[in-house]
């Protein structure tokens, strides 16, 4: 994925799954200077990560 997608999926209306490393997680923001997107998981929203964007797919 890109920045510039990341920053589109977050801005939908639409719920889009994002998968890091085959699991699903919820994208917060995205800094395009790092080209890192916060995010986390379902299932642990208290721990969000920055992720590199090359690193997360649609699914």
């Amino acid at each position: 994925m890109n920045v510039s997608r990341a920053q589109q999926i977050i801005q939908s209306e639409k719920e889009i799954e994002v998968l890091h490393n085959g699991t699903p997680v919820w994208l917060q923001s995205v800094d395009e200077s790092s080209q890192t997107a916060r995010a986390y998981t379902q299932d642990q929203p208290d721990n969000e990560m920055n992720i590199p964007v090359n690193e997360l797919h649609e699914s």
